[in-house]
């Protein structure tokens, strides 16, 4: 079995499961490096495992009189080798900025797995676009999670045959059970941080119109962020307490339960004004799966997971009217909303689940160490 590194800011972070599985699916004895884009901790027992420093032997302390990035970049270099690891996998852009040397002077293959933020957001492009153009050039390969980020990356000067698409995916294991939309109450959902991105006040804002012609509908949002306090207090402006739920973080146990006794699944992502941009959100894909439709934008990836008018409904970003009229629609047509819903399951369980994810991004990785 090959030793393969992947190399993470975060090493538990509750909204970046689809990293977490990278480490826990691939079929390959992963060391999961994290703490910054250039790491600063390792552990081979998994996400969870007992974080380990970079550098803790002889060696290093004879380096202290280096710079200490170079102290590390040379611990990160020493390691790579004493493992024979075979390739390294650096989840967003700017990890594969910072191990691309150390990546060269170990000559193992790097592959570089952008996400969102990492290919679009202005701080970003400020601080690592310039050097995007280099690591294009040299990285061995480079993976996209939607059609448009492709397109994005090839205007940053990615090379076209370098970069690989394929979306993150949902966990058909947990999300395999047909919820049936058009026997439950019309309950709306939505999960996910309550970040810029995914504009939950606009949600907010879209399903409040939708209660004027559907006065039994009712919203429950779960998930964290900088926005849930704004949420909450809009929520409470527009006189719709009653019919709005903020459930905080929960499982994906807890996710999936929430998910069967649901109508349609909600989201308005949105490019913000500093142009960050999403990926492919994983919760419109694991609606999807279970049988939801969705109704959401047309950013980012979400129109390669969402056909419009046969898995769900897309509006432009911005269009809250239009959310709305989707929202009244489905909450008083529940054959609609099952029809939409059996078919958003088919189309996502033909091409867009966990498995099929992990089984390309190992075809990337894998041929990468054979060249």
């Amino acid at each position: 079995m090959h030793h393969i590194a992947v190399v993470s800011t975060n090493q538990y972070k509750y909204s970046e499961t689809f990293i977490h599985r990278h480490v826990e699916m691939l079929p390959a004895k992963v060391h999961y490096f994290f703490d910054g884009y250039l790491p600063h901790h390792y552990t081979t027992k998994g996400v969870t495992g007992r974080a380990q420093p970079f550098g803790a032997n002889s060696l290093l302390r004879r380096l202290q009189l280096k710079p200490p990035k170079e102290r590390l970049q040379l611990a990160i270099q020493q390691y790579l080798l004493q493992h024979k690891i075979k390739a390294v996998l650096a989840e967003y852009g700017p990890s594969g900025v910072e191990m691309l040397p150390v990546c060269e002077a170990a000559n193992i293959p790097l592959i570089v797995h952008f996400h969102g933020y990492d290919a679009y957001r202005q701080d970003m492009m400020q601080t690592y676009g310039g050097q995007y153009p280099a690591l294009f050039n040299r990285a061995d390969a480079v993976v996209a999670v939607s059609k448009h980020m492709c397109q994005r990356l090839q205007d940053l000067g990615c090379p076209p045959h370098k970069i690989h698409h394929t979306a993150c995916g949902a966990d058909t294991d947990l999300f395999n059970t047909r919820c049936q939309p058009e026997n439950n109450p019309p309950l709306f959902v939505s999960v996910g941080r309550f970040a810029d991105t995914k504009a939950p006040h606009l949600t907010i804002l879209a399903f409040a119109q939708a209660l004027k012609l559907a006065p039994e509908a009712k919203l429950v949002m779960a998930g964290n962020g900088h926005l849930l306090e704004a949420c909450q207090i809009l929520a409470k402006a527009l006189q719709i307490t009653h019919a709005v739920t903020f459930l905080g973080s929960i499982s994906h146990t807890q996710v999936m339960q929430l998910m069967q006794g649901a109508r349609a699944f909600v989201q308005h992502s949105v490019t913000t004004p500093q142009n960050d941009t999403e990926g492919t959100p994983v919760s419109v894909m694991e609606a999807g799966a279970s049988g939801l439709p969705v109704i959401a934008t047309t950013h980012a990836g979400i129109p390669d997971v969402v056909i419009h008018r046969h898995t769900g409904f897309l509006v432009s970003e911005g269009n809250i009217t239009g959310m709305a009229a989707y929202m009244e629609r489905l909450a008083n047509e529940p054959g609609l909303a099952g029809a939409l819903g059996a078919a958003a399951a088919k189309h996502i369980g033909q091409h867009f689940t966990l498995q099929q994810h992990i089984d390309t991004l190992w075809e990337i990785v894998s041929g990468c160490i054979k060249k």
